[in-house]
């Protein structure tokens, strides 16, 4: 928090000083890829969560540890005694960015919008009321995870708990200047009523790139800030400035989804086990700029207690594969060998996520040993967005930024994204069995995840206070500039 002072560093020099936060000056960032929607519930991607978060409040928080804290609440939810009703109260003299006051009403509409309007994100919770200046959250089940489910993006409170559309009016720590899609850009300047202390920036400009080498290049030119390609693109290269690194924790979910252009097939357990089976994920550890990268067959990351993949989903059993596209060619006709030569399924990525592209050309080289053509066709945010919505496409690389601290969450948003609503019954009790998931995962192949990935960061000499929290993403409100970039020593 802004507002706590930080522990003193020294300085080198005759003189030892003290490095303190100061206010000013502006710090050119990057998303990890393009935001399709400002819009809190809309959540879904990492640059999403990112955004959102900047610009709007939630009730908690969810530091990297997992450590739960108040936010716009002052307490932890006080129960009642048959702990399905949990009492929040808000913290007084909290004001939206265009100076209006957040009220219990704003909350408890937001909170109700977004369980409404998101059924996976906590079917538990079955109404919102206010109380005074307090809300009441009724449950259907006691749930130790109402704290961190709180902290999701997607419960970020919006002015009358309403779609922010084309003004997005919050309470966070940062107030949107401009979203220039065409030029791949969020301008945003602090705010100076946040309740939690303004940033230490006065503006933060967050870029996306449609190449690797764009990002990288305008980072060692020294004109970012801050990078998560840093150097790598260019063979010898070295930035301006001296710079360092820092990786959140490996918690993005990376997965193949489905559409239904082609319905018959993308829609069959036994295709999308097939080519669950024919990929050999061990070759995804390399995607990336040097960031962990984690391959996996659960939507679960191993920080939460999924087990490491095995040999087989390591290289792939191309066997089980090809038994299984047998069995599912007796449910469809068009995977019949005599008629798979005519098929070509479409790959969707995101053109802002660089590395979404050679994702997909992995799954490329399953859908080859499967002996099914394929093609790659990269896409706006928006546009991806709203194929997807609408299932016109085959197959497409997604992205889930989830809380580890509620496990659940995890589960429900990757039924989710394949559009099965197996969890719900189980969500809404509380009683979410991990083995039982699991074994429903298996069965049902809602999607297929590919790799959970941490988000690594290179930044200026200049730069301090970069930290992440649960979801991975980067604390863009808690830096601020010290001192003057140092020069990069050339090389001998």
């Amino acid at each position: 928090m802004r507002a706590v002072a930080l522990a003193l560093v020294l300085v080198a020099g005759d003189a030892r000083a003290e490095l303190r936060p100061r206010y000013g000056g502006t710090v050119e960032a990057t998303l990890l890829g393009a935001p399709a929607s400002l819009d809190p519930v809309q959540v879904r991607s990492h640059a999403e969560a990112t955004a959102v978060g900047l610009v709007y409040d939630t009730l908690y928080h969810v530091a990297v540890d997992g450590t739960v804290s108040p936010h716009l609440a002052v307490a932890a939810p006080v129960f009642d005694e048959k702990r399905t009703t949990a009492r929040v109260e808000l913290r007084k003299g909290v004001v939206f960015s265009d100076g209006t006051a957040v009220s219990a009403q704003d909350v408890a509409a937001s909170l109700e919008r977004a369980r409404t309007g998101v059924k996976w994100l906590a079917p538990v919770i079955t109404g919102v009321r206010v109380d005074g200046e307090a809300i009441e959250i009724a449950l259907a089940a006691p749930t130790a995870e109402l704290p961190a489910l709180l902290a999701l993006p997607q419960f970020s409170v919006t002015k009358a708990g309403k779609s922010p559309g084309a003004r997005a009016i919050g309470s966070g720590p940062f107030q949107v200047d401009a979203l220039d899609v065409a030029r791949h850009r969020l301008g945003l300047r602090a705010f100076d009523g946040h309740f939690a202390g303004r940033p230490y920036v006065d503006r933060l400009e967050l870029r996306w790139y449609d190449t690797a080498d764009g990002e990288a290049r305008r980072f060692e030119t020294g004109n970012a800030h801050l990078s998560s390609r840093g150097v790598s693109a260019f063979a010898g290269g070295q930035p301006t400035f001296t710079s360092h690194d820092v990786a959140g924790p490996t918690v993005l979910l990376v997965y193949l989804g489905f559409g239904a252009a082609h319905g018959a097939i993308t829609r069959d357990p036994g295709f999308r086990r097939a080519v669950d089976l024919a990929l050999a994920r061990g070759g995804l550890s390399s995607i990336g700029s040097g960031e962990r990268v984690v391959p996996t067959r659960l939507p679960i990351p191993v920080e939460a207690g999924a087990p490491p993949l095995d040999a087989a989903g390591k290289t792939g059993d191309l066997s089980a594969a090809q038994l299984e596209l047998a069995i599912a060619a007796k449910r469809v006709p068009e995977l019949a060998p005599a008629k798979r030569p005519a098929l070509r399924l479409e790959i969707l990525v995101e053109d802002t996520r660089p590395d979404d592209k050679e994702i997909a050309e992995r799954v490329g080289l399953a859908l080859d040993k499967l002996g099914i053509a394929w093609t790659i066709s990269a896409v706006t945010a928006q546009v991806m967005r709203d194929r997807v919505a609408k299932g016109t496409n085959d197959l497409y690389i997604g992205q889930l930024a989830e809380l580890v601290a509620a496990p659940s969450s995890l589960w429900g948003a990757a039924f989710a994204a394949g559009n099965d609503d197996w969890p719900l019954a189980s969500l809404q009790t509380a009683s979410l069995d991990p083995a039982a998931a699991t074994k429903a995962f298996d069965d049902r192949e809602p999607i297929v995840p590919l790799l959970f990935r941490s988000v690594r960061l290179w930044y200026r000499s200049d730069v301090h206070g970069l930290a992440f929290d649960n979801l991975g993403r980067p604390c863009f409100a808690d830096l601020y500039l010290f001192g003057t970039p140092v020069p990069m020593k050339a090389r001998p």
